[in-house]
Parts: C-alpha cells; structure tokens; sequence
C-alpha cells in the first residue's frame, strides 16, 4: 500500500456522496486533506481561517442547498471550535461532513504540538462518529474503511439530517504528493462507528378536539405545507407558524406573541388546546410557551420524527372526526389576531424612530424573493410582532439561538445562492462573530444592518434582569467597539443612519444590485427601546 492511499480513495467517494463544496480551514496537520480537496474538480473549495466562523458558515451553505457540505480541520483546539456550529446544525437537522485531522497516538504526546482528545469530542450532537485507521495494511482494510464512512455520511443525510464527525489521523511526512485513486471500492456493508439512533415514536391522539400543533423553524416540503393546510381548514387543528416557519397561510397563524399578549383573560380560556403538538425546530414566542406550559391539564407531544409523517397521522386521524360546528377554534385565534394586528399596527404608526419601527420598516421595505436572515436576540423577537411577508424567506439559527454564527450563517448561505441575502442583526451579535467578514469570497449578494442600540438590549426586554445589580455592566455589556471601524478593517463598505428618513434613503441604496454599501449601521442608542416595546403590548390588549 502506498502511503496515504487510503487519503486519496476518499475523493471519489465523496463526490459520490454528493459533497460539492468544502469549507478549509488552514493548518499543517491536515495538508493531506487539504491537497485532496484541492487538487480535485468537482470540490468547490473555500478557506476560512476561524474554525468558529467556519463551522457556521457551512451551515449556511449545507441550510440552503439541502446538502451536505464538508468542513476540514487541523488537530487540537481547532477542532473544539466548532462545536458551536456542530451543536446548531444537530438541531436545525442541517447534514454537515466535519473532517477533523488528528495525530497518531505517539508514547510521548505530551512532547507534541495540538495534542487533544479527538474520540468523539461531538458526541452528543452528532448522528456519529468514525476514525479513519493510520497506515491501513492492505486493499481490503482501506475498502472497508470506506464503507463505513460511506455508511456513516449517509446516515447523516437520512431523516432526521444531522451532523457526522470523521476523525483522520495522518503521518508525516504531510506534503508529500497523495498517489491517485484507483481501488474498486466494494466491500461488505460494515461497522459505521458510533451511530446515534433516533428514537421511535407514536402519534396517540385519543379523542382530543381542540389541537395546536407548532410548526417550529425548519423546511417543510410543497405536499407537508398543502397537508397542514388540508388540517387548518377542518377547523379542528390550529396551525402556529412563525416567519421562520416559511408557512405562508391565511389559514395559519403566525403572530402568537402578539395575539396572547392581547387577549383576555376568557379569551386564553377559549384559545387553550386540549393537546400540543410540536414539530419541526424551535418556537420563539415566550408567551406561546407561558401559556402551553402552565396549564398542567394540557397535552404536548414533541415529535422528532420526519414533519411529514406526522402531519399524514394527524390527517388520517382527522378522516374519523366530526368537524367541528360553526363557531371553529380556528376561528377563535383568527378572529383575535385580527383585532390584535390591527392595534399593533395603529400603534406602530404613533411611535418614534426605535428598534421596533426600524424593523417593522426594513421587512416591510426590503425587495420580494429575499432570504432574510434575523439575529438571534433583539431582532428575532421585533420581527414576530410585526406582519408576515409571504413573499420573502426567513432564517435564523434557532436550533440552540446561540448569539455565535449569525453572521458566519448568513455569509455561507449567500455564497451558495444568487438571490439577494439581507442579515438584520444587533451590535453584540455582529462585534462577536465579526471574523465572519474575514473571507475572501464575500459575497456580493449580502446585505448587513447592523441595529446598535449601545448593548445587549434583549435582556432590557426580559422581565427579572434589570433588578439586578450586576446588570447594567455583566448583562448589557456595553462595548467600545466602533462598527464603522470594524467593517472597513476587513474592507465592508460602510454607512451609519440615526432616523427614519436617513434609514429609508440609505435602505434603498443598500438593497441595489449594485450597491456602493455592505454594511449599514442604525444607530438606535438615543431612543427608549425597552420602553417602546412594553407600551407596544399595552396598546394592544
């Protein structure tokens, strides 16, 4: 056998396997993967030199081709970093190929360089893990050491998707030239490593009338969406879908903050199902949850399974029903979103230049067809108060809705599709995922504004925090970083806004093709954001 040879089979197999594209991260230790990945055509290749922001941008990339995309690493910490990016792919059910390099055991490893434990270092978060043998022996091992990373990537794209981890230990010398691949890849089917199985589940629905069922973050198919629809329409499940649901419907409901902030105390009774069923990712509505979580009498089935086939359950459960008479329970949360919203909206109206009316500008205001990509802590939350646009995309990494990656996601998602990309994100978010903007394929589709309102302002809007005496310097953690400085560091071009109209000239020079901006920063610090937003749910009850 010819050293590294089993390096060299690997390329043919995932082109097979359908990866398109890898995400490099730079090191000494993985030179033979990154040679492989390099040297071959059908892999479209791109260096990103934080592993963090790596991790993330893949994510984007692999969310929006609905493939999986690969990330290579060197040993060490590097592979530590990123875990961030593994745990929010593993529950947005995003198929990523993490290929880590690894040294070989050696009898002194403290006297070596980037030397850590690299046996699953994901376990929890991945659908597996496999360790690629040293110095395979013979044809035979190599072909079975392909199998089973055959077995393991495939498992990883199967329902639910997820990420998989291969761990690759590699010899020096590291630069010498891989020899071509050329075994007849055939082998008994054999051990995929460490493969988490998904548990299986059963939808009992017994005799319940009154049914919610949340459809969380995630993709629904066209025949999924009709079937929800086909549900909605019988009057006996309610559909909660969010903007990141994509579930455009005049049959669904999409506001659920808004509405039970709003509704009285005998309309929650009215509003209050018999059973919950969730599917699909996470829910952001913290008013949504309150109000399923606190009554002890209400069922709620979480279904980790395939969307699809719950919603093919429920319909044939539904066959068996009586329809419900007349006055439906869908009809009771339609008729109180339409109150509701149309408050919210007069209320809008009154209120000065803030975070809320810039967000409610800026998605009313931004051009048909575009992936809107919304932070995951002040911005997520605005954006569920004001109308659903059915003719936009929405994203956002609510998966674990960690403050890393927003910008690392929005960059990866952009490289891979034309369409216009728009990231709507906070200050905090943006400084700590900055290394995002380090990339020398940025691309020219994205859009980034930038809502700095001097801190972590989403804790301002959590009832508890501000009592705190740690709380102004441990939990809004003001920050001295200048936004402009910091975008044209890495070459962003950059404008600052601080009013309406100012936003509204600039917002439509950033949305041109052609545009001279990247980044626009809307300075929000002067106004009474906390304020604004409790006065919002007071006008609308």
């Amino acid at each position: 056998m010819k050293p590294n040879q089993h390096i060299a089979e690997l390329g043919p197999l995932l082109e097979r396997l359908g990866i398109r594209h890898v995400i490099i991260a730079p090191g000494s230790r993985n030179a033979p993967l990154i040679q492989l990945f390099t040297r071959n055509d059908p892999f479209q290749c791109y260096s990103i030199v934080d592993e963090r922001s790596a991790g993330y941008v893949a994510l984007g990339m692999a969310s929006s081709l609905n493939e999986p995309v690969a990330v290579v690493t060197t040993s060490g910490t590097a592979v530590l970093n990123l875990a961030p990016a593994v745990a929010e792919a593993y529950y947005q059910q995003v198929p990523l190929l993490i290929l880590t390099a690894d040294r070989p055991v050696e009898p002194i490893p403290q006297f070596n360089n980037q030397v850590i434990d690299q046996a699953a270092p994901f376990y929890n978060y991945t659908k597996g893990f496999f360790e690629m043998p040293v110095e395979p022996r013979t044809e035979q091992d190599v072909i079975q050491a392909l199998v089973n990373l055959e077995n393991l990537v495939e498992e990883g794209k199967a329902h639910p998707a997820g990420p998989v981890h291969i761990n690759v230990p590699l010899l020096e010398p590291l630069y010498e030239d891989l020899p071509e691949p050329g075994l007849n890849q055939r082998a008994e089917s054999g051990d995929a490593g460490t493969i988490r199985e998904p548990r299986a589940e059963s939808l009992l629905l017994g005799s319940h009338q009154k049914i919610l069922l949340l459809a969380g973050a995630g993709k629904y198919d066209s025949q999924t969406s009709a079937n929800l629809l086909r549900l909605a329409k019988n009057h006996q499940v309610v559909i909660v879908a969010e903007n990141i649901a994509n579930l455009p419907s005049k049959e669904f409901v999409h506001h659920p903050e808004v509405i039970l902030s709003g509704a009285g105390q005998e309309e929650l009774e009215i509003l209050k199902p018999d059973l919950v069923i969730g599917l699909g990712g996470q829910v952001v509505s913290k008013k949504l949850k309150n109000f399923i979580q606190s009554d002890p009498d209400i069922t709620s089935l979480v279904h980790g399974q395939d969307p699809s086939l719950t919603v093919r359950d429920l319909l044939r459960w539904q066959e068996k029903q009586p329809g419900l008479p007349g006055d439906s329970y869908l009809q009771s949360w339609k008729r109180l979103e339409k109150r509701v919203m149309e408050k919210a909206d007069q209320a809008m109206v009154g209120f000065p230049f803030c975070n809320l009316t810039v967000i409610r500008e800026i998605i009313q205001e931004i051009p048909r067809d575009t992936v809107l990509h919304l932070g995951n802590s002040t911005t997520i939350r605005y954006s569920q108060l004001v109308p659903l646009r059915d003719d936009i995309t929405y994203h956002s990494n609510r998966g674990t809705s960690g403050i890393d990656g927003s910008v690392s996601t929005a960059v990866g998602s952009a490289m891979v599709k034309d369409d216009l990309h728009l990231l709507l994100v906070g200050d905090l978010s943006f400084v700590y995922d900055s290394n995002a903007l380090w990339n020398r394929k940025f691309p020219g589709n994205l859009r980034i504004v930038v809502l700095n309102d001097g801190g972590g302002s989403i804790f301002r809007l959590l009832e508890g925090p501000s009592r705190m005496e740690f709380f102004e310097e441990f939990s809004v953690t003001h920050h001295p970083v200048s936004i402009e400085m910091l975008s044209q560091a890495f070459g962003r071009r950059f404008r600052r806004v601080a009013g309406m109209e100012e936003l509204k000239e600039n917002l439509g020079i950033l949305m041109q093709p052609d545009s001279p901006l990247s980044v626009l920063e809307v300075d929000t610090t002067a106004s009474e954001n906390s304020r604004i937003f409790e006065s919002f749910f007071d006008k609308t009850g």
